[in-house]
């Protein structure tokens, strides 16, 4: 099974018009499944969701669960690290997921317990990203 997911039109301060990849998939939670589109990040190692997941999910934490993370230009963004079932075209996946300790955050499907189950192809020519289950 093959999915395509357009890319999403978005102002840039630098670029102006540009088109972005994101994928739509369904986050397992304590009231049911819960609908995310997240930018499909192939330079994300996991997958990043904001704070309000963490009471969807029903997660308890202390202090010494959070670790940060960083992405382009250093920034570092406290995180809990948890699995939870994700389900992408059709499939259902444990995966860890990276949950910030603030709400300000993009939303990444990133790599980590995901792509190994998708071959994976942007196609920035036509604006697509493509997701096929792997056999």
């Amino acid at each position: 099974m093959k999915t395509k997911f357009p890319y999403r039109k978005e102002e840039s301060e630098l670029l102006g018009l540009v088109y972005r990849p994101v994928v739509d998939f369904e986050v397992k939670t304590t009231t049911g499944w819960i609908p995310v589109i997240a930018y499909a990040d192939s330079g994300a190692d996991i997958t990043l969701l904001p704070k309000s997941f963490i009471e969807l999910l029903g997660i308890a934490f202390e202090e010494k669960d959070i670790t940060d993370i960083g992405g382009v230009g250093g920034g570092k963004v406290p995180v809990i690290v948890k699995e939870t079932e994700l389900k992408i075209c059709g499939k259902i996946i444990k995966a860890k997921v990276a949950i910030a300790l603030i709400e300000e955050i993009p939303y990444l499907l990133g790599r980590e317990d995901i792509f190994d189950f998708f071959k994976v192809c942007f196609r920035q020519k036509v604006r697509e990203t493509y997701l096929k289950l792997e056999e």
